[in-house]
């Protein structure tokens, strides 16, 4: 199961060959580099000084590059969000949204707000034409997702208490009960920027050659914006720290993603939900998550400093700040909810996984997720790498992780595609460090799913060399040798989801989508292999078109949909149903319930809805019992109580990601 490292060590100087000298400018240099046998390059810079005094080398060196990734991409996701809208609403949640911005932008270092100032003055010097207002705005959307999907929560529980947390800091923006839908569907639309991720910390103690391991997903609704430039941000600077962040064009602060140090620091950021948001602090006592990870990575020299850097400057959101230290061989997870700073879980010569749920006692009082599957496969990642970590103890080496973090076994019931397993569909990069030796490996996005691309591994080197890092090889994930078509499949999967997230609006949309889903079937079953996410979101999808169909007068159609959609639901229950989770087997029930509804009452079978209702209902109260904090189950719950469907189903959020 293990592949070798390819190491580039033929010739002297071939560590550099590969590496092409693309900018200088004052003496900051931008590289490309690029391993044999990968066909993606990656953007690395070297630069001399710290945050804020080097971002401008950013924006003038990679002007193209920003201007077509991730923070275009955030952009667009949020002014999709936003269209989603009625007017009056649209109207109303602007001016919120500007007032928490406000709020942020009181609230963070100067350093932060200066680095970003600089990188937009690099970019307009550069040529660009992107409006400092939207650049700004766009740095501050995640907290701001994280914000409307607790806002959203909480205007569903108590719509007063909703109300009077934005009050205190927004008091010209008034906030009734008219506006608890909206946020609702804000909160869905700006779910798509969020940050997922599965990540591992093994100790030198049980690794197979004595070295501190430290690897993460990037899970991102921001697949096609983040991946196609990924750089790798070096910071050399005058203290003596040299930190290495793995980012994308456009994210100075790329420590906020992953990232090591010349301490023996290493470093990633997972996001999760909380009720506990904050909008202000005062001026300058704060940072966004991810600029604040990034600055670890500048001035922190061990765990305990960084831990200590984390309680005193606090956050707005929710998240697990995942540290590794090489030098004293431990690792933590300091979970951040608002104000709240848990250090979660702390090891020392052991290892840590980490998924996206809060561990803490008083950080989980606060947490949640939006969707029972979100529940469920949050917990399975964490478990399943947790599992084989202890497994495989004084086994684990760079290549042990690259195959964990590229593995599609969910820990529930086995092999799958996508849903519950560690990579995910909008898995857009995986990192693995080594802080104790400066090196690390990364996917380089050639293909979809992004980590059956090459892994190319790096070594940073020190100031004066010919290229600021050595290329030490390629490798890939392993892959079962006798299901090529299975992972072939996947590639259509994660097309549907893009498909879907363009548009799951229009007919032609939904088609496109259906489109890819029987394409990813088809090849999975050149394999044998019947995957319960194709099958059931084909099916899902059918029913939505279906209603829109009944919407627009096409009954006929709709019928026929209807029809196909059960059926297969029915063929997924006789063939997989034993071997589901509650949950599955529940959501085969509702959606033949529901497509039951839909059909006209003279083609409607009044014995096959009551079944359908009364076994989803059954396994709907079993699930209540176990997760009773779960809110969305009692609104599936009512809905399940209601005669008419169309709205119900028309309103039902498709997720491709989470296979709900």
């Amino acid at each position: 199961m293990k592949r070798l490292l390819i190491l580039a060590l033929l010739l002297p100087g071939s560590a550099f060959a590969d590496c092409v000298l693309k900018n200088e400018l004052q003496g900051q240099k931008h590289f490309v580099c690029q391993a044999p046998g990968a066909s993606k390059s990656v953007h690395v810079l070297d630069l001399k000084g710290g945050f804020s005094e080097t971002a401008y080398f950013h924006g003038y060196f990679l002007k193209k590059e920003i201007e077509a990734g991730v923070l275009k991409g955030v952009q667009v996701r949020t002014e999709r969000a936003f269209s989603a809208l009625d007017k009056k609403s649209q109207d109303q949640l602007l001016l919120i949204k500007k007032c928490v911005i406000d709020n942020y932008r009181a609230s963070v270092s100067d350093e932060f707000k200066t680095g970003l100032k600089n990188l937009h003055r690099g970019l307009k010097d550069a040529g660009s034409q992107v409006s400092w207002g939207a650049f700004e705005e766009s740095n501050y959307m995640v907290e701001f997702s994280i914000f409307a999907d607790s806002m959203q929560r909480q205007m569903d529980e108590s719509p007063r208490k909703g109300a009077l947390k934005v009050f205190a800091s927004c008091a010209p923006y008034f906030i009734g009960n008219t506006l608890a839908k909206p946020f609702k569907l804000l909160a869905q639309g700006l779910r798509s920027i969020k940050m997922g991720c599965t990540g591992i910390s093994a100790s030198a103690s049980s690794s197979r050659d004595g070295a501190l391991l430290h690897g993460r997903n990037f899970d991102t609704g921001l697949l096609g914006f983040y991946e196609p430039e990924q750089v790798i941000v070096i910071n050399r600077q005058k203290n003596g720290t040299t930190s290495v962040g793995l980012g994308s064009a456009g994210l100075h602060y790329a420590g906020g993603i992953s990232g090591i140090n010349s301490h023996g620091l290493s470093v990633s950021l997972h996001e999760l939900q909380t009720e506990g948001t904050q909008i202000r602090y005062d001026r300058g006592e704060s940072d966004i998550a991810p600029y604040l990870l990034h600055s670890v990575l500048l001035k922190a020299r061990n765990l305990n400093e960084a831990i200590a850097m984390i309680q005193t400057r606090k956050g707005f959101g929710a998240w697990t700040f995942f540290i590794s230290d090489a030098k004293t061989d431990e690792s933590a997870s300091i979970e951040l909810s608002g104000d709240t700073v848990v250090v979660a879980r702390r090891a020392q010569n052991k290892f840590l996984g980490q998924s996206n749920h809060f561990l803490g006692g008083k950080t989980s009082q606060e947490g949640y997720e939006y969707s029972l599957n979100k529940t469920l496969e949050t917990r399975a990642r964490l478990a399943h790498v947790e599992r084989t970590l202890n497994e495989d103890f004084g086994k684990i080496d760079a290549q042990w992780v690259i195959n964990r973090l590229s593995g599609h076994t969910d820990e529930l019931v086995g092999a799958r595609s996508f849903g519950r397993t560690t990579t995910k569909l909008y898995t857009a990069a995986t990192h693995v460090m080594q802080p104790g030796r400066m090196q690390w490996w990364m996917s380089v996005a050639e293909t979809y799913p992004t980590n059956r691309s090459h892994f190319v591994g790096f070594r940073l080197l020190g100031p004066g060399q010919k290229a600021p890092v050595e290329i030490l090889g390629t490798t890939k994930a392993w892959e079962d040798p006798t299901k090529p078509a299975w992972y072939d499949s996947m590639k259509y999967y994660i097309q549907a989801y893009l498909a879907n997230e363009q548009d799951h609006s229009s007919i032609a949309g939904l088609d496109r989508t259906l489109a890819l889903l029987e394409t990813a079937s088809a090849t999975a079953a050149q394999d044998g292999v019947f995957e319960f996410p194709y099958e059931f979101m084909w099916a899902r999808i059918k029913v939505l078109r279906a209603a829109k169909n009944i919407m627009s007068g096409q009954r006929d159609i709709a019928y026929t949909d209807l029809t196909e959609a059960q059926e297969r639901l029915n063929t997924i229950s006789a063939r997989l149903g034993s071997g589901l989770h509650d949950y599955e087997n529940f959501q085969l029930d509702l959606w033949r319930f529901r497509a039951e509804t839909l059909k006209p009452q003279a083609k409607q079978s009044r014995a096959a809805q009551g079944a359908f209702r009364q076994e989803a209902q059954g396994l709907l109260q079993g699930l209540i019992s176990k997760y009773p904090r779960q809110s969305e189950l009692y609104d599936l719950q009512w809905s399940l109580g209601e005669e008419a469907q169309l709205y119900i189903v028309l309103d039902a959020e498709i997720r491709l990601g989470t296979v709900e």
